[in-house]
């Protein structure tokens, strides 16, 4: 059955499985006593996911999932009445309510409308100002799978004394997003998707010199330096009066997902050796075709072509509706998407010619 569905849930890959299987069997199973190797699965992600995005590990913290990373940026930053944060239409509700609720505060929103399924940077330099405060934008928007230019975007936002916050949900994995190139200030993305890591992780980045502006961001008891003294020194350790961690731990709160980070070790670790080029090219291979083969059988690709280009294929029929479609579809055992009322197929890297050769049958 053709699995073209990676942009709602990546499928979980053997390694990830395998590793996953053997922290209960060999770890969770006997308690603490065999931890340790937990907490190197734990260690050994963060220093992957360092890789990358080619930052330091130490501006990397783990996350349950893509919303806890955005909260992280609209909860943790001192607002003012009259701060202004810029939206994007059509985008997805995790990357829109955060901000919504900044309205109890005074925060204004200004909105870049979608044109063609995309964004046009005129229409997001038109509305920085001296009040923009943060720009929140995904990499690539759920529906479409319009890519934007993070670099221009940084370019516009950056001299205007405005943040960048970058929703990754949709590309990390699947595209190449260096931070080292790109000057973001802030992402955040779950694992389920591109990563093909398990349900509840996810990563977020936060540029050394920005920790100190997420001044209310709520850790938990291990973001403090020296709060693990109390267990691992004993009596005498229960110490309150404890400074933050000086890196993105301290934006972990208490005991994570340890079995969720073996997964997602082993999962960083593929992605890596594979190399985040060779999955770009073959994916934009892969939505080539597909693109092609609906643009011969009357469907109308929704999604941009050229540099804006994702691993997103949004398409609708001539005749047909999509959700008649998106039943057939389903019932063939196809799986893709229906956002929107658009239907969304998503390949991976790991998407083989076969499954490919099955979907267009069935189209």
């Amino acid at each position: 059955m053709p699995y073209l569905n990676y942009a709602a849930i990546g499928l979980l890959r053997r390694p990830a499985i395998t590793a996953m299987h053997v922290a209960i069997d060999q770890a969770l199973a006997r308690g603490l006593a065999d931890y340790d190797q937990l907490f190197a699965a734990c260690d050994a992600a963060r220093t992957t996911a360092g890789r990358l995005l080619e930052c330091d590990r130490d501006e990397v913290a783990f996350i349950g999932n893509t919303s806890a990373g955005i909260h992280l940026v609209a909860d943790g930053i001192e607002w003012r009445s009259g701060d202004e944060v810029v939206l994007f239409d059509r985008d997805f509700p995790a990357n829109v309510q955060p901000w919504r609720r900044l309205a109890r505060r005074g925060v204004v929103l200004r909105w870049i409308p979608v044109r063609d399924g995309g964004y046009e940077l005129d229409d997001v330099a038109h509305v920085i100002g001296p009040a923009t405060r943060l720009i929140a934008v995904s990499h690539v928007n759920f529906v479409t799978g319009f890519r934007i230019d993070l670099d221009e975007l940084c370019k516009l936002a950056h001299p205007a004394g405005a943040l960048v916050f970058v929703d990754a949900v949709q590309s990390l994995g699947v595209l190449p997003l260096s931070v080292a190139r790109t000057p973001i200030d802030f992402l955040a993305a779950g694992g389920h998707k591109w990563l093909c890591a398990p349900p509840g992780t996810g990563l977020f980045y936060c540029r050394r010199d920005r920790m100190d502006l997420l001044r209310w961001a709520p850790p938990g008891w291990t973001g403090y330096d020296g709060a693990l003294d109390v267990l691992n020194k004993g009596a005498g350790h229960l110490n309150y009066e404890l400074p933050l961690l000086p890196d993105a731990r301290r934006f972990e709160g208490g005991t994570p997902n340890l079995l969720g980070l073996v997964g997602l070790a082993s999962a960083l670790e593929e992605l890596v050796e594979v190399g985040i080029g060779a999955v770009t090219s073959r994916v934009l291979l892969l939505t080539s075709r597909l693109r092609e083969a609906l643009a011969e059988r009357d469907y109308t690709v929704l999604s941009p072509d050229g540099a804006a280009r994702s691993g997103i294929v949004s398409f609708t029929h001539t005749e047909k509706p999509s959700e008649k479609l998106y039943e057939l579809l389903t019932t063939a055992g196809c799986h893709v998407s229906f956002p929107d009322g658009k239907l969304r197929a998503s390949p991976h890297y790991w998407t083989s010619e076969v499954e490919l050769d099955q979907f267009i049958d069935v189209l």
